[in-house]
């Protein structure tokens, strides 16, 4: 066993033995004492996977991404079965290689089939050293993304819930038709008059339209439409007895 070795075997294990005793400050700063110690001991085989992964042009977020690994290596450590050295080894390789696929697009399978390539903004920033020049016209525009994004996300859930309440109102009509004509005898059971599909359907797509309106809107008043045949305390009690359902129609189909 190299003088390395052993070196990481103690300070390991007394960051483990600290970490299972009484927390305080004093023990904290003793861990991060021990810690900075196996960062430089490991510090030339940080460096050599860097290179080995070419990430030697971000040589400081190979460190962090490999100090994530070393804590996790220390955590899951178990002496019996390896020597220290040679676990952590599997840790900083896991934690290069996903920093590289995050990175380096272009190295996987995928974007080696459409030719896709990795650009560095630094570079087409850096007007002086002869890079055309770049500049992040809006950047709020992410936040427009996840906020739109989220909107599609929350109207589609709000579909397809109606979509499940109307079909259970179309159930339930066709049942209730269904128990009026074997009590009248009129007709085969089950048959439901086209005139009462028509008004149903248009029912719903009225709650509907309601519904999305309500569920939607940014602020209290413009929940309601103000042109709408209904006055906005209907608008309200449909709203809201539509919600009712849906939430017992999903409870229910949970449980």
């Amino acid at each position: 066993m190299s003088r390395t070795t052993q070196a990481l075997e103690h300070e390991v294990g007394a960051v483990i033995a600290l970490r299972s005793g009484p927390q305080g400050p004093r023990v904290l700063r003793e861990i991060d004492t021990h810690f900075g110690r196996i960062m430089r001991l490991i510090a030339p085989r940080i460096r050599h996977f860097t290179r080995v992964y070419g990430l030697v042009d971000m040589a400081d977020d190979a460190e962090q991404a490999c100090a994530i690994g070393v804590h996790r290596a220390i955590c899951d450590y178990d002496p019996a079965r390896a020597l220290f050295t040679t676990f952590v080894n599997w840790q900083l390789r896991c934690e290069l290689q996903a920093l590289r696929h995050r990175v380096r697009l272009d190295s996987r399978d995928s974007a080696k089939r459409v030719g896709a390539r990795t650009v560095s903004l630094d570079a087409m920033m850096d007007e002086g050293e002869g890079g055309p020049g770049f500049e992040i016209e809006d950047e709020e525009a992410s936040a427009r993304v996840e906020a739109e994004t989220s909107a599609r996300i929350a109207q589609r859930s709000l579909d397809e819930m109606l979509d499940g309440y109307e079909a259970m109102m179309r159930d339930r009509a066709e049942q209730d038709r269904a128990r009026a004509v074997l009590r009248s005898r009129q007709t085969m059971p089950g048959t439901v008059h086209p005139g009462d599909i028509d008004a149903l359907d248009r029912d719903l797509a009225m709650e509907r339209d309601i519904v999305t309106r309500y569920v939607f809107a940014d602020s209290d008043k413009a929940r309601f439409d103000p042109d709408h045949p209904l006055d906005r305390e209907k608008q309200r009690q449909i709203s809201r007895r539509v919600l009712r359902n849906i939430r017992a129609h999903i409870d229910g189909a949970a449980a």
